[in-house]
């Protein structure tokens, strides 16, 4: 529970930094240590808390306890400003505020993860609540193939006479597809070698090696030697498989017992039964879809985008039309698309093999995955801001303009959905940005011109926070198109076998 809590409180924390960022093209022309003359002690403080949180993290008690920093505005410099200016500075503040409130809370909640002092005896962490059940197709689609897998090792049991194996083609198949369901990122013909080079280590053993033995000692000493061996010669993370397997299969080939005996065709039928897993593990490889990694992050990436425009299109005023309770699980469901799908994306990339995709460099797929992870965040930030309370005046107001842009989005995530290359992003970046310009010029116009009984401070904030999440989903997505356009797609489209 307490580690549960930590990476709530970073995921958190990673979420508000992204949002304060888009803060800081609004306020870079104003003078921030006038108007908030705290601003450089408040930087330094979360920087020691930060710092103390990695130390504790590597065993290091922390020099001091958080200290809390008053972040106050100077009003008399604040209230010489436009509306507009009010607004940014009072948007970049509040979130400030609330990195504070979380570096607090993560620097209590490593402290009490490890026990550092005062602060580990007297922080409670709360119990973090477990999500709720929500559709996902990738494990859909993972349970789909396991069912393909076991029903067909069964029904091959059932229906081959004299099949190798029989029952036990069943159970390592139960357990294999397991392995293979929840790891579709890993090709079937990497298994291959790390499974017959342990059978055939725990075969040479078998037949050459134990039946010389007598008593315990020397065979304790030979179990000690394989498995000393196995785990030296598979040392490296990236050789896990061979660890795994060699260990399993020598334990399956030997079958030690009480009253051991020796039969040739045990090494033979425990081979034939793997290649026969291997020969089911290869059909059912791209059951319901398709294996190979750039395929795979293809349909990923769209995928994201049309759960992007279905967000999108959810974001539109229309107070006349209640939301029904299958609208609202839709909207949850393309919600929580958005927020995996980038981190699905990433799994894949380590396994894309660059030599069939000439043109792309891992460098330029990882910008692209950081692009689409900061697309996320904005579009979560846009959904946030979108509820928060608006003067009534400024959405009639900014009605037609807010729809404009949404409209021109919604297209974008839909030709980006049917393909990645499809938009230009110099001409998509004039669009937007003049759109962007002239509304936020309309906004600034209308605020001043407001009636004070019509406007207040914080409908200025409420209505520039949904601004500048509506900019941040803009320039978010011009970053995409970008680094998307340095790729080449083409092979990434061609069909190999």
């Amino acid at each position: 529970g307490q580690w549960r809590s930590y990476q709530q409180q970073v995921a958190t924390l990673m979420k508000t930094l992204e949002c304060w960022r888009e803060s800081f093209a609004e306020v870079q022309s104003l003078d921030m240590r006038q108007l908030l003359p705290a601003i450089d002690h408040f930087g330094d403080e979360l920087d020691r808390r930060l710092a103390q949180v990695a130390d504790m993290l590597a065993g290091q008690p922390p020099e001091s306890l958080p200290q809390h920093v008053p972040l106050q505005l100077e009003v008399a410099a604040l209230s010489r400003r436009s509306h507009f200016e009010r607004s940014s500075v009072i948007v970049t503040r509040n979130r400030m505020v609330r990195l504070e409130a979380l570096t607090r809370r993560l620097f209590e909640v490593v402290a009490d993860i490890t026990g550092s002092g005062h602060a580990g005896e007297t922080t409670k962490v709360p119990r973090v609540s477990s999500n709720p059940l929500f559709l996902d197709l990738d494990r859909l689609g993972n349970i789909l193939r396991y069912l393909v897998i076991f029903w067909s090792a069964w029904l091959a049991n059932i229906y081959i006479p004299g099949l190798p194996g029989g029952s036990t083609l069943v159970i390592q198949a139960t357990a294999l597809g397991i392995v293979a369901a929840n790891t579709p990122q890993l090709a079937v013909s990497k298994l291959i070698a790390p499974v017959f080079g342990g059978l055939l280590f725990g075969a040479v053993l078998y037949i050459f090696v134990m039946p010389t033995l007598s008593g315990f000692h020397s065979l304790g000493l030979l179990i000690f030697a394989a498995t000393f061996v196995i785990c030296y010669l598979n040392s490296e993370p990236r050789q896990a498989l061979g660890r795994l397997f060699g260990l399993a299969l020598l334990l399956a080939v030997t079958s030690i017992n009480n009253q051991q005996s020796y039969n040739f065709l045990t090494v033979t039928t425990t081979a034939m039964v793997y290649t026969l897993l291997f020969l089911i593990l290869m059909i059912t490889a791209h059951i319901p879809f398709c294996a190979h990694p750039e395929r795979a992050v293809l349909r990923l990436i769209s995928r994201f985008f049309r759960s992007c425009q279905y967000l999108m299109e959810a974001t539109r005023w229309d107070p006349s039309q209640p939301t029904m309770r299958l609208k609202r699980w839709r909207q949850v469901f393309h919600a929580r698309e958005v927020a995996t799908l980038p981190t699905k994306i990433g799994s894949w990339l380590p396994h894309l093999d660059l030599h069939f995709l000439p043109g792309t460099t891992m460098d330029q797929v990882k910008n692209l995955l950081s692009s689409l992870q900061s697309l996320a965040y904005r579009i979560q930030l846009l959904r946030e801001e979108r509820h928060t309370p608006q003067a009534d005046f400024l959405v009639q107001a900014f009605f037609k303009d807010f729809r404009s842009w949404r409209i021109q989005v919604q297209s974008c995530f839909e030709q980006l959905a049917a393909a990645p290359d499809r938009l230009d992003g110099v001409k998509m970046r004039t669009l937007l940005n003049a759109k962007l310009v002239q509304l936020e010029a309309r906004v600034q116009e209308a605020l001043n011109k407001a009636p004070e009984t019509l406007t207040r401070e914080q409908d200025a904030v409420n209505f520039y926070r949904l601004l500048g999440a509506y900019r941040s989903v803009s320039e978010a997505l011009v970053d995409y198109v970008g680094k998307a356009a340095a790729i080449n797609w083409t092979p990434w489209q061609e069909d190999r076998f």
